[in-house]
């Protein structure tokens, strides 16, 4: 079970709905952050462990490739799952290479990510 997850978007509105889904899945077993760009996700994945992250692409500042190499470079070594309306192969393609384990597109459908989760081993059945 995952103890806790990271919801980074630089939208309200999709973090809240983000979170929503992911407690509708996973329920109050589960420690759930949330941060609104790149540096506040850093700042939380540089001072406590987190399980899961739920990472926006498109983010003003510092965005989703910029954690992404963050992480593998202070060697921070969270799940992540790259939430986006960026579907293009390319961007696929380099977050799989920066360490990203799942894709979502943008905006998230339950049924999506109740898959990713559950061949994460976060969610069962």
């Amino acid at each position: 079970m995952t103890a806790s997850i990271l919801v980074v978007d630089d939208s309200k509105s999709s973090r809240k709905l983000n979170l929503a889904m992911v407690h509708e899945l996973l329920g109050d077993q589960v420690t759930y952050l949330d941060a609104a760009g790149g540096e506040a996700a850093m700042a939380i994945l540089t001072s406590q462990p987190v399980d899961l992250v739920l990472l926006d692409l498109t983010m003003p500042g510092m965005n989703g490739f910029d954690v992404l190499a963050a992480m593998r470079e202070q060697h921070i070594h969270s799940r992540v799952i790259v939430v986006s309306a960026d579907i293009q192969t390319k961007a696929k393609e380099r977050v799989a290479a920066l360490g990203a384990t799942g894709f979502i597109e943008k905006p998230i459908k339950i049924d999506a990510l109740r898959a990713v989760l559950t061949q994460l081993g976060a969610l069962h059945g």
